[in-house]
């Protein structure tokens, strides 16, 4: 069976990323910072005997050190580089930056898939179908940028990722590895969908919150935008890698 490791899988994308892999029949190894505390991933793993679990924080170089060591007789055909750190609005304004969030930021978006990439390539290199996605975002195309700008630390750092991501598609394509990077879209991580008219948002997500109930931005679930982001990576290949690709299949700017 096809295999994947998944970083940051004990909650939202990750999460679902986990989920639909192993329904699919995947080997999964699901990775997070503390799989003792995964309830929801630790019930994936139970209906799925494929699927195991590891600790891996990739913000931590022993951490990372210490799970590559322990995976290192598997072969990958996929490194789904997926974890991300927003870090809360109110720290990434201009008129309020947070430096602590802008280097967070950096180590989790950027720093820390680097970290996980180097210790895993040889993994990827044993596997069938060489793939190493990255999960990238709109809000960091300087293609797509628009006012009003927010988000310093966010916008930054997962732009930092994609030009990551296309130097790496470059550079390992003569390996016959294929380096993808994909959107998510505006993807429902934080259950906004299921708030009624009447209940209170988390106070990080009144901003969007309020967006969605204007009907200025429309919100899709995280199993419509895993299920279109596994299409695309599914098509992955020498011709598409390098290319900032929507979880639709659509080719977005840089």
């Amino acid at each position: 069976m096809p295999s994947v490791l998944i970083t940051g899988s004990n909650r939202g994308l990750g999460l679902e990323f986990a989920r639909q892999y192993a329904a699919a029949g995947w080997r999964v190894f699901a990775t997070c910072r503390n799989p003792a505390e995964a309830a929801d991933l630790r019930a994936i793993a139970d209906r799925h005997p494929q699927v195991s679990l590891h600790a891996l924080d990739v913000t931590d170089a022993a951490s990372v050190s210490a799970c590559a060591t322990e995976l290192a007789g598997q072969a990958l055909d996929l490194l789904l580089l997926n974890s991300a750190w927003l870090a809360p609005q109110r720290g990434q304004r201009l008129d309020g930056l947070d430096w602590q969030f802008f280097a967070r930021s950096f180590e989790v978006n950027a720093t820390g898939p680097m970290r996980v990439l180097e210790r895993f390539l040889p993994l990827v290199e044993r596997g069938g179908q060489k793939k190493i996605v990255f999960l990238g975002s709109a809000a960091s195309s300087n293609g797509l940028l628009r006012p009003p700008v927010n988000l310093y630390a966010y916008r930054a750092s997962k732009a930092a990722t994609h030009l990551l991501a296309r130097s790496l598609a470059l550079d390992l394509a003569p390996r016959g590895v294929h380096v993808g990077l994909v959107n998510p879209g505006l993807a429902d991580t934080r259950g906004l969908l299921a708030l009624g008219p009447d209940d209170k948002p988390p106070e990080d997500m009144a901003p969007i919150v309020a967006l969605v109930r204007a009907g200025v931005i429309q919100l899709i679930t995280a199993e419509e935008a895993v299920r279109g982001m596994i299409r695309v990576i599914d098509r992955l290949d020498a011709s598409s890698a390098g290319q900032f690709i929507n979880y639709d299949g659509s080719v977005l700017p840089w």
